[in-house]
């Protein structure tokens, strides 16, 4: 009787290591992700000629990094700036194509959201950028160093 409650205290504890295991592989980082912008504050992005997306390089072990996007029409690129183990961030630096984009004021508002983002938070396959608290950008991710 002891040895079958010991099985099944041990199959109890191994079920939910495997639970902790399949959780973990839902959750993205912050870079090595292709990060595709849902939301501009809490409008959904409209559509345009392609999808809008950041990605950010590996950092150097300061927290520096950079990347590249897709406001919809335009190409985007600068320089990113996060401080380990806090969830802050600073993108400077950035640079526009200048290609002529009929109708589409998301791309301005993209670009002075990223020049305000003093934060973030990451939650499974959502990144959120805030400033000063405020939510401004909600992307979703794809791993891309798999």
């Amino acid at each position: 009787m002891k040895n079958l409650a010991f099985l099944g205290a041990l199959l109890f504890l191994m079920s939910c290591n495997t639970g902790k295991k399949a959780q973990d592989k839902n959750q993205l980082f912050l870079t090595g992700t292709k990060w595709t912008i849902l939301k501009v504050r809490e409008s959904m992005v409209t559509n345009s000629i392609s999808s809008r997306t950041i990605e950010l390089s590996l950092p150097n072990r300061k927290g520096e990094g950079t990347f590249t996007g897709n406001t919809g029409c335009n190409t985007i690129n600068g320089k990113y700036k996060s401080e380990k183990g806090s969830s802050i961030i600073h993108f400077s630096d950035i640079a526009s194509t200048k290609m002529a984009c009929p109708n589409d004021n998301q791309e301005n508002i993209i670009i002075g959201a990223l020049e305000k983002i003093n934060s973030y938070e990451v939650s499974g396959k959502i990144l959120k950028l805030y400033a000063g608290g405020e939510l401004l950008l909600t992307l979703e991710g794809v791993n891309v160093t798999q």
